[in-house]
């Protein structure tokens, strides 16, 4: 089987966060995901998508276009999920109640990588669903 992809991109606001959930969720379940992947999965989407939301333009006044963008690509048995903004990755201090965005996406994916070189792309790496027989 070849490579599957979903590819959206959206305003970065946070009610662009529950749209992209629900497309990725359809595209994991075409490709046989569910129970407990399923759900982490779109648990990890959603808190990076949620962080991009939040803070990736919030010291960028001037930038007309802000968005992000998913990409869901299912291949070779694993599945790589990116989230990425034009903004700014801003490092900081955990607030009482707050900050556990990227706690959890570490707890759940495979893999995960940040890159703030241009933008911010959260990278995560998940298996893929187990073969029932």
């Amino acid at each position: 089987m070849g490579a599957s992809e979903l590819r959206l991109c959206r305003p970065a606001q946070t009610r662009s966060v529950a749209p992209i959930r629900r497309a990725l969720r359809a595209f994991l379940e075409a490709l046989a995901f569910d129970g407990p992947a399923l759900d982490d999965i779109t648990t990890a989407a959603g808190e990076a998508l949620a962080n991009a939301a939040e803070h990736a333009y919030a010291q960028d006044t001037t930038r007309r276009r802000r968005d992000v963008e998913l990409l869901a690509r299912f291949e070779r048995g694993e599945l790589r999920v990116e989230v990425s903004d034009g903004g700014s990755f801003i490092e900081r201090s955990p607030l009482p109640g707050r900050g556990f965005g990227l706690r959890i996406i570490r707890a759940i994916a495979y893999q995960i990588q940040i890159e703030t070189s241009h933008g911010t792309c959260v990278r995560m790496l998940f298996p893929g669903p187990l073969s029932k027989s």
